[in-house]
């Protein structure tokens, strides 16, 4: 891992994903990372802290507005892509969030999960001056408009979300086993996340009448269980990949995003550990739990089936979770498949002999699990 911080990195402060977060989250967050924040990220700290305050009013005018509304919604069978972060669950989310059958959560609802309602269409227009065209782990399409994980809007709306270990690192692995994993004040921090998580996808289903939501975070791959008690006929569906690409797509993840998202600076090492850690305890927890998950509700899939044959897998996908018209659907499947035919994935450079030991051992049980091969 090679983590790079530079001015840009400093002085980057109008799309940082902390600038819809409330008041009280915002200042719960920093103390309870006891304001460890590297002076050099502290322009960024100071400039989201004035854009929280200026935001109060319209927080305030949306919640009054619209919470009884939004308490009203009954969320129906809700769809849940699954899978490791760089395992193809952008992908298919954005070819599934084409079909014009299904809602999802946009870049600019889940950056501004208290407003989108009031001051969405103001929010685009900015969002779409200052993002870039393209994300920065990989050349995937950024846009205000796009899909996005509910993830961002739960770091602005509650305590447990796995984002909330982007601002500050080093407490990474206490936020994963407190808002991923729920092995940390287990009961609270469950009750905590469901009701926010809830809430949540409530507004997205009010502010798109009804329709059917089809949402990704790859950290709800280890709330499979905390899902079902929320919504028992949620359908699920999981994209796994080999080990070793996912193990170096995710390095390559956290050395593009962290000197963007941090206000500290974490040591190689420290998050190359915490990759491990977390896949781990994920998919472990992930395991377990899917056996809980009704046949005709969950489907998996490998990435490298859906890449090569993408209109079959998802034809399976539809019949198999009853997701709809596949044949009414494909047309509008077919533009986002065609959109990125071309694309190149990012190349990396062979793991070290070392490194692939560690991966195929500390993730061994995936390899045997999805028949992937360990290399020698």
């Amino acid at each position: 891992m090679n983590l790079k911080y530079t001015y840009k990195n400093y002085l980057n402060l109008t799309t940082h994903t902390a600038l819809g977060s409330s008041l009280p989250k915002w200042i719960g967050l920093l103390a309870k990372n006891k304001f460890l924040i590297d002076i050099r990220f502290l322009p960024k700290v100071l400039f989201i802290t004035g854009n929280v305050i200026l935001n109060i009013p319209f927080q305030l005018y949306e919640y009054l507005r619209y919470n009884k509304a939004i308490k009203k919604v009954k969320i129906q069978r809700p769809i849940f892509i699954v899978g490791h972060y760089r395992s193809g669950t952008t992908y298919l989310h954005n070819v599934l969030s084409k079909d014009p059958n299904f809602c999802f959560c946009s870049t600019y609802e889940a950056l501004t999960p208290h407003v989108f309602l009031s001051t969405g269409n103001i929010t685009k227009k900015i969002l779409s001056w200052v993002m870039p065209s393209t994300r920065p782990q990989d050349n995937v399409t950024a846009g205000a408009d796009v899909p996005n994980e509910e993830e961002f809007a739960m770091g602005n709306i509650s305590h447990t979300s796995l984002t909330l270990g982007y601002y500050f690192p080093k407490s990474i692995f206490s936020v994963f086993d407190e808002s991923v994993v729920f092995e940390k004040d287990k009961t609270k921090n469950t009750e905590h996340w469901q009701k926010h998580f809830d809430y949540f996808l409530k507004k997205l289903s009010f502010k798109n009448k009804g329709k059917r939501l089809i949402l990704k975070s790859p950290a709800n791959t280890a709330r499979i269980k905390e899902i079902l008690e929320l919504y028992p006929d949620a359908c699920f569906i999981h994209i796994h990949r080999e080990p070793y690409t996912v193990y170096q797509s995710t390095v390559n993840l956290y050395e593009k995003i962290l000197p963007l998202l941090s206000f500290q600076k974490p040591t190689n090492k420290f998050m190359e550990q915490f990759i491990l850690y977390a896949y781990e305890k994920m998919y472990r927890k992930f395991l377990r739990d899917k056996n809980n998950i009704p046949l005709n509700q969950l489907i998996e899939i490998s990435y490298t089936d859906f890449v090569s044959t993408p209109v079959e897998q998802l034809q399976k996908m539809y019949s198999q979770l009853n997701l709809g018209d596949f044949e009414a659907a494909l047309l509008h499947l077919q533009e986002e498949i065609t959109a990125v035919k071309n694309y190149k994935t990012n190349a990396y450079v062979s793991l070290d002999k070392e490194t692939k030991n560690i991966v195929a051992e500390k993730w061994g049980f995936m390899f045997e699990q999805y028949g992937y091969a360990k290399s020698v």
